[in-house]
């Protein structure tokens, strides 16, 4: 299946790259212009950008030719993980995150009658789907190459269980240290804020909570990363309980949020090193409204090694290679 992702994405924005290089409609990007978009590709004139992306098809190509003849070497396949992180973490902003986050309330809401169906199509602009089409295609080649490069190194149970400690440890202690603030607002204490700065943003404290609640959640299962109850479903499971868990269920869950998580990450860094406001105004002069988001790339990071550790924890105890 990754094969034929990156075969059909390749044609595809191989002609589209050439097409924006050379001037053509439909270039996604702000290209210079003030717009929401804070890729890396957002600065850059269409004749540039277009030119990347166009590089990045044959290079993907090339991978997916490989791929599907049985020759993808190792050197191929560090290719195609590095071109896969460019896609889908250092290049894509903070909207893929959104998209993905808020895409199933809004289709909660509007199936409760609480909003109207054009909220979702407002959401599902040609920039952010291309994004997503972008990170899709990141995924499948950091897939393909990982693949590749772990066949031949199956490693151990016990030393894949030691580096997913660490790695839970950190991808777990990023998400309580954004939550204490978040929840500390919420509460009215002025948690790494001024009071002054706390009674300005006091009607958007829940919704800062609110996220800090989905990152708690996800702190949570990512204990299941390193604990019995991540390879058995508990008993409290109806229909499944005492059954093994499928192994690349919670690994690629892991996988697929860590991405948007380290994406939006950089981009705040790229933001907050570039001078650019972060947040509210006077944002920036608040260690705590800024600091947290400076750590997602690291719990980012974390929580896909955490979920590759798993993994061949999982296939190392059963014999199996990735």
């Amino acid at each position: 299946m990754s094969v034929l992702i990156i075969a059909v994405w390749s044609v595809s924005y191989l002609a589209l790259g050439l097409l924006w290089a050379l001037g053509g409609p439909g270039y996604p990007f702000d290209a210079g212009r003030p717009g929401p978009g804070n890729t890396l590709l957002d600065p850059l004139a269409p004749a540039v950008g277009g030119s990347v992306l166009a590089v990045s098809a044959l290079v993907a190509g090339g991978v997916a030719v490989l791929a599907a003849r049985g020759r993808l070497t190792r050197a191929a396949a560090v290719v195609a993980v590095v071109a896969g992180a460019g896609l889908a973490v250092l290049l894509p902003d903070v909207r893929i995150m959104m998209t993905a986050g808020y895409l199933p309330v809004m289709l909660v809401a509007v199936l409760a009658g609480q909003a109207e169906f054009s909220l979702i199509m407002s959401m599902l602009t040609w920039p952010s789907l291309n994004l997503l089409i972008l990170t899709a295609a990141g995924v499948s080649l950091m897939v393909l190459g990982t693949r590749a490069l772990l066949a031949d190194r199956p490693g151990s149970a016990a030393g894949a269980l030691r580096a997913g400690l660490y790695a839970v440890a950190v991808a777990v202690a990023v998400p309580v240290f954004y939550a204490v603030t978040r929840f500390g607002w919420l509460l009215g204490i002025p948690v790494g804020i001024s009071d002054e700065f706390l009674a300005y943003i006091d009607e958007i404290t829940p919704i800062g909570a609110g996220l800090a609640a989905v990152g708690l959640l996800g702190a949570v299962l990512t204990l299941g990363l390193v604990r019995p109850w991540g390879e058995v479903w508990p008993r409290w499971v109806p229909f499944l309980r005492g059954r093994p868990v499928p192994a690349r269920l919670p690994a690629c869950a892991a996988l697929a949020v860590s991405l948007p998580i380290t994406s939006a990450g950089l981009m705040y860094v790229r933001k907050k090193l570039g001078g650019e406001r972060l947040g509210p105004a006077g944002a920036g002069d608040e260690l705590g409204a800024w600091l947290p988001e400076m750590l997602w790339p690291l719990w980012g990071a974390a929580l896909a090694v955490a979920a590759l550790a798993y993994l061949s924890r999982r296939n190392a105890a059963h014999g199996r290679r990735p």
